[in-house]
């Protein structure tokens, strides 16, 4: 069970929280960095280093087109770099979903405050 906040007000509608991923686990760097290998292993000895590298162009734009669509769409980049938790003390942000009409979704950081308990004396 994933922790989201249903808020339905008039300006968020929901709070998911999530936790980012270590970078080498993340679905922007791990598939690609097969892919480079796997090109590198197979492809770049058995063509022609003009071919092999029409192919590297193409897997470089793949990857750059990966990338932009990071910073374009909110819920490709949570997909990408983030993964849901279901507790508030391993997460480490949030993605808000605004109401309708009320602006875009945003991930933001998620600062917990530790409660100072003082002793009455």
């Amino acid at each position: 069970m994933v922790l989201r906040f249903n808020v339905g007000g008039k300006v968020v509608e929901r709070v998911d929280l999530i936790r980012k991923k270590k970078w080498p686990w993340r679905l922007d760097i791990l598939p690609f960095a097969i892919m480079y290998a796997i090109w590198m292993v197979t492809i770049v000895p058995s063509i022609d280093i003009v071919d092999a590298l029409i192919v590297l162009g193409g897997l470089v734009s793949i990857h750059v087109l990966a990338l932009l669509f990071t910073a374009w769409s909110v819920d490709f980049k949570c997909f990408v770099q983030y993964s849901k938790v279901n507790d508030i003390y391993a997460a480490d942000s949030c993605k808000v979903t605004p109401a309708k009409f009320s602006g875009s979704k945003e991930v933001v950081p998620l600062h917990i405050r530790q409660q100072i308990v003082f002793s009455g004396e």
